[in-house]
């Protein structure tokens, strides 16, 4: 009897995280909109589980800042803020910066060239994107470009606060990679980091970061600017909305 509950127990565990992944991969793909709510009913039949199995996801999910729970009305994806936008920014940026000296510091004592090529390579591959104007694929290599810095700097406990962060910021980065010049400059900031980080120099690759988030957050917060303008929105009450 014992080693039969164990079991099930186990089940149980590993069915509820599979239901968390799928609907976390649903609101970072945008299937899932910011602001709506997740219905448990409406999940548990797509998805073939009982009701209970996705009340125990969503709740885990709570901790992850992509969904609110809301007294007596249920969950909802979270639906940022301008503020909360910047905060984050300036949290992501902090722990890239960090990163990126730290890789730097690292090249200057012991060159990693395994490193620096596929830096290089990612960079080839994001400016072919562009090329392309394959924004998908360039987005998903921008995501690979900060993952193998901050995989490099060899901290695990900052990379994994990085990573919590930039699943939360999956809610709206994509808007600010929208606009081709965008990406152009973009891809420009990534060389200078990369050039920083080959040159073994600390300092520069620490101001070419906080130079990228920083500009990063002003491409982002004109697209609001810019999107409220056609639609005839006051600025503050688009932001709130997107």
């Amino acid at each position: 009897m014992t080693s039969a509950l164990r079991t099930i127990g186990a089940r149980r565990e590993t069915l509820a995280g599979e239901v968390r992944s799928e609907i976390e991969r649903w609101i970072l793909s945008g299937e899932i909109e910011p602001g709506q709510k997740l219905n448990e009913v409406a999940l548990a039949n797509v998805m073939g589980v009982s009701r209970g199995t996705v009340r125990e996801a969503i709740r885990s999910l709570a901790d992850s800042g992509l969904i609110v729970l809301v007294a007596n009305r249920g969950a909802f994806v979270h639906q940022l803020t301008v503020d909360d936008i910047r905060n984050l920014y300036d949290l992501r940026g902090a722990i890239f910066a960090m990163g990126c000296a730290a890789v730097a510091r690292r090249m200057a004592s012991e060159r990693d060239e395994v490193l620096i090529a596929a830096l290089q390579k990612n960079l080839e591959d994001m400016r072919e994107a562009y090329r392309q104007d394959d924004r998908p694929a360039y987005y998903d290599l921008n995501i690979a470009f900060h993952d193998m810095i901050l995989a490099g700097a060899q901290n695990p406990k900052a990379k994994s606060a990085y990573d919590g962060l930039v699943k939360e910021m999956h809610l709206f980065r994509r808007r600010g990679l929208s606009v081709a010049p965008n990406i152009a400059q973009s891809i420009n900031e990534h060389a200078a980091i990369v050039n920083a980080i080959a040159a073994g120099d600390p300092g520069e690759a620490r101001d070419a970061a906080t130079h990228h988030v920083e500009s990063g957050l002003a491409r982002f917060l004109k697209t609001l600017s810019d999107g409220a303008a056609a639609e005839g929105h006051p600025e503050g009450d688009h932001a709130r909305s997107s």
